[in-house]
């Protein structure tokens, strides 16, 4: 990027990453809320649900998008053993029985951390589960692995990480950040 010259960036992992440019650069963190938002509505299509997180580290993440959806938020407890490095779920901390449960990830890599969250939720009488993220890295074999898991409804995102194209229909769905992106540039521009 060159210097003043704006940079625009997407649901950062960490908030911190916007002031690693320096003062040369101006950045700007757009939040993908709208669209996601925009997206669980159409999924669930006015049905009763639950947004989840794959563990209390989005916990804060997913009480700010449930509280946009009107909609109660869960999270998954999660612990690690000292010893062995093994994660192990403890539980859920919401009433998730006979409900829909839609989680949410900022990124989705291997997908391990959500097929244990999608059991979890299950395990505690969710009636299905979707999952969506704002980046889907998915490295190759990972789209696979979550779609052929069984745990799925659906797994979408937007299209901020070129492998989000590896989804295909009616499983997998992909909104576009475009308009969010072109919507900040002409702000930008216009000061």
């Amino acid at each position: 990027c060159e210097a003043g010259t704006p940079t625009f960036l997407f649901d950062l992992h960490t908030d911190g990453i916007e002031f690693y440019f320096g003062d040369g650069h101006v950045t700007h963190h757009l939040y993908g809320a709208k669209v996601i938002t925009a997206h669980i509505r159409e999924l669930m299509q006015g049905a009763p649900f639950v947004l989840g997180a794959t563990d209390a580290g989005r916990a804060k993440w997913v009480e700010s998008l449930s509280r946009q959806l009107s909609v109660d938020p869960a999270f998954v407890y999660k612990r690690r053993d000292p010893a062995t490095g093994e994660v192990a779920l403890t539980g859920v901390n919401a009433d998730v029985r006979g409900l829909s449960v839609v989680i949410y990830d900022d990124m989705i890599r291997t997908g391990s951390s959500l097929i244990s969250a999608a059991k979890a939720y299950l395990e505690a009488g969710a009636s299905s589960v979707h999952a969506v993220a704002s980046h889907l890295v998915l490295p190759p074999g990972a789209y696979e692995k979550l779609r052929d898991s069984g745990l799925f409804e659906s797994l979408s995102g937007t299209d901020s990480h070129p492998r989000s194209r590896v989804l295909e229909p009616p499983f997998g769905r992909v909104r576009s950040v475009a308009g969010l992106f072109a919507d900040a540039i002409q702000i930008s521009e216009r000061r």
